[in-house]
């Protein structure tokens, strides 16, 4: 009953239908669940084995899309704000696809993706589009274009131990596991879906009037750093995500940065949070183009206050200067 009463609360929250509505352990773990079960079911009906990916997805998108046996996995290009391809992607589409996967927005750089143009495309090819929907829930309206969609409740200050997966009823989709009344991969966290559900209801009324004061909160960060020799904002400076900003800095080290700011009581991250436990270089700015030695990734948390935004704007350059010594 608890777990039925969660789905309830984070589908009324994504605007979908309960019945579509999956829980799962991770964001992970449904992308897998849902890119192997929409090929499985897709190929074994004809669809040529061909998966295509946006070239600045998520990992687990990546993985995901590679682990799928005997599957082509065909990158799409993307420009220098990340935003996919639609002529690449139209091209691809011609020589047959199982899967298409496209996120909703970029989770390291902010950049919106035209999911409308994309699903109509996706559509006209009579191919379903799965879409990473982590860091827009609960920032911004994750929509309809897409027929399949992952969200994760730590996004919209819920709990980690549960994601959520939203797949359309029109799809046909052959999960590793059956979707056992609601969940996939196993039963469920269910303090972790209750905590997810709650945070919903709490953000519901709240998360527009935060999305605009966030907008303003990092167009104001971004204005400023551009200040500073060497440095840039990237991604989409206005068809974006309100509370995300990466940061490329010339001749630093991002983890110097970041260790700096941390001493200083300001939480960053170098580069996305798929790499930021190693010196990967960021495949996102890799995809558009750019090159840096360093890149620091700012995401405002639920109530960041324009003195916190403002403590950082007035750190980051002292300790990028410290940073090129």
């Amino acid at each position: 009953m608890v777990l039925d009463t969660s789905r309830a609360a984070i589908a009324s929250f994504l605007d979908v239908p309960s019945a579509d509505c999956y829980l799962g352990a991770s964001a992970s773990d449904l992308l897998r669940a849902v890119i192997g079960g929409l090929v499985a079911a897709r190929v074994s009906a004809g669809a040529a084995p061909r998966i295509l990916i946006g070239a600045s997805e998520s990992m687990a998108v990546g993985f995901a899309a590679q682990a799928c046996p005997g599957c082509e996995v065909v990158t799409i290009p993307v420009d220098r704000h990340a935003r996919v391809d639609a002529s690449a992607l139209a091209a691809e589409l011609d020589r047959g696809a199982a899967v298409v996967c496209v996120q909703l927005a970029n989770a390291e750089v902010g950049t919106v993706q035209p999911s409308e143009d994309i699903h109509a495309l996706c559509q006209a090819h009579d191919v379903p589009l799965v879409s990473d929907g982590t860091q827009v829930a609960g920032h911004a309206h994750v929509g309809h274009h897409w027929d399949a969609l992952v969200a994760s409740p730590r996004d919209w200050s819920g709990p980690s131990g549960v994601s959520v997966l939203i797949v359309g009823p029109h799809v046909r989709w052959r999960p590793p596991e059956a979707p056992d009344r609601g969940w996939v991969g196993g039963f469920p966290d269910i303090a972790a879906a209750a905590g997810a559900a709650a945070a919903s209801e709490y953000l519901a009324p709240l998360w527009a009037t935060q999305a605009n004061i966030q907008r303003e909160q990092i167009q104001h960060l971004r204005e400023a750093v551009e200040q500073v020799p060497g440095v840039r904002a990237v991604g989409d400076p206005h068809d974006r995500l309100p509370h995300i900003v990466t940061i490329v800095a010339d001749d630093a080290i991002g983890e110097h940065i970041v260790t700096e700011l941390d001493k200083l009581g300001v939480a960053a991250a170098s580069g996305s949070a798929c790499t930021a436990d190693n010196r990967m270089p960021s495949h996102v700015l890799e995809a558009m183009g750019i090159q840096a030695d360093a890149s620091i990734r700012v995401s405002l948390p639920l109530g960041c206050t324009d003195e916190t935004v403002q403590a950082f704007i007035d750190q980051f350059p002292v300790v990028l200067g410290q940073a090129r010594l």
